[in-house]
């Protein structure tokens, strides 16, 4: 593990010390509605608006504070590299550590204030591992809302990008099923948030419900080599669509990043998801494309689909995903596909324990999505990787 600027071990056992007393207390609980749970630790959105003729939604308290986090252990059998879940972790699990808990653990806290039934402020600050191996403390999101109808509403300030299915929630493992979201797809994408302004409009009839969102601002990443890259002009319109059981998202957005040549970069992505409870499935679907600083485009897809049953506190799940170049840069390609399976234990309401395995076939001639490879490492071939994590919600 590398060393932190803030003792994040310590603050997460803290932490999940903590989400173990709420779960003593809540012992005699059923783990359903874990994602409802985890989005509201997350703030991935303040509860959807309801028809004319539902109640009315009980008052929200002035200030409420609610916090999440990953503890979790990986181990990789390739020794000549590194296997990271976002390409802005400087070292992972495989030749820097044989163990690492630095792939998947964080702790959020989430601070909601609400000044109106119209206005509201979200902040909220993280601790994960960095682009400058430590655990630094940053503000993944503050914004302004303001709603000037159940169905209308603005936000100003660091917003989310609605990327992806699980845009909101990605870092709150607790409302995901399996360990991490599917690497090949959700590392496509650097920019998680935008410094700007987004307005969101909502159509509810019944049970079926369509939000879309349009999004325009800016955004700085520090890559791994501590080089701070700029994405201005970030423009974006999202999509979704819940019907029941059913979920269906889809996303564009465009930006300009300075450190290519013509700037302009581009993503797509279309997702599904059917839950009707005893069983599950989802897919998603991203084609980006980008320049480097000589001009030459890159452009590349990936997909998963991942399907798992409910079996009383327990998650049985499998995934299968992939990535692959649609162009010829000149360069090593980016290419591989991960069988993964796994198991969710639902202790409590508030607590989880997973328990997964990857096996990453990596294309041929590629490292795929290793990094920090030894010189002279064969490229293609197998590497497996094993995690245990706990999840948990205050």
């Amino acid at each position: 593990m590398s060393h932190s600027a803030v003792p994040f071990p310590t603050l997460a056992l803290a932490a999940l010390l903590l989400a173990l007393g709420g779960a003593a207390a809540h012992a005699g609980e059923s783990a359903t509605g874990a994602t409802s749970s985890a989005d509201d630790a997350a703030g991935a959105a303040v509860a959807a608006p309801t028809s004319r003729s539902a109640p009315a939604e009980p008052a929200r308290p002035l200030l409420s504070v609610n916090g999440f986090g990953t503890f979790g252990y990986a181990h990789s059998d390739q020794h000549s590299a590194d296997y990271v879940f976002d390409n802005l972790q400087p070292q992972g699990t495989g030749r820097n550590h044989q163990w690492s808990s630095d792939v998947d653990s964080r702790l959020g806290v989430q601070f909601t204030a609400n000044f109106t039934p119209q206005l509201q402020a979200v902040v909220q600050v993280l601790s994960e591992y960095r682009w400058n191996n430590s655990y630094q403390p940053f503000i993944n999101w503050a914004n302004l809302k303001y709603s000037f109808t159940p169905n209308v509403s603005v936000r100003v300030g660091r917003i989310a990008l609605a990327s992806f299915l699980a845009s909101d929630s990605r870092r709150v493992g607790y409302s995901n099923v399996t360990a991490r979201p599917p690497i090949e797809v959700y590392r496509l994408l650097a920019l998680k948030e935008s410094d700007g302004v987004d307005a969101s409009y909502r159509i509810h009839s019944g049970d079926t419900s369509n939000t879309t969102t349009i999004l325009y601002g800016k955004r700085t990443v520090t890559n791994t080599r501590g080089i701070d890259v700029h994405s201005s002009a970030v423009a974006g319109v999202f999509d979704t669509l819940e019907h029941g059981p059913l979920t269906l998202h889809a996303a564009y957005q465009q930006r300009d990043v300075d450190n290519q040549k013509p700037p302009r970069g581009r993503f797509w992505s279309l997702g599904a998801a059917w839950d009707p409870g005893e069983w599950f499935t989802s897919a998603e679907w991203v084609r980006v494309s980008n320049y480097d600083g000589k001009g030459i485009e890159a452009v590349r897809a990936a997909w998963y689909v991942n399907a798992g049953v409910r079996i009383g506190s327990l998650t049985p799940y499998a995934t299968v995903s992939a990535l692959k170049p649609l162009s010829d840069t000149g360069a090593p390609p980016v290419a591989q596909h991960t069988y993964a399976a796994g198991v969710r234990w639902d202790v409590a309401r508030n607590l989880d324990f997973k328990l997964q395995w990857d096996q990453l076939h990596l294309g041929t001639g590629s490292y795929g999505t290793l990094q920090n490879v030894v010189a002279g490492t064969p490229r293609g071939g197998q590497v497996n990787v094993v995690s245990a994590l706990a999840d948990f919600i205050f």
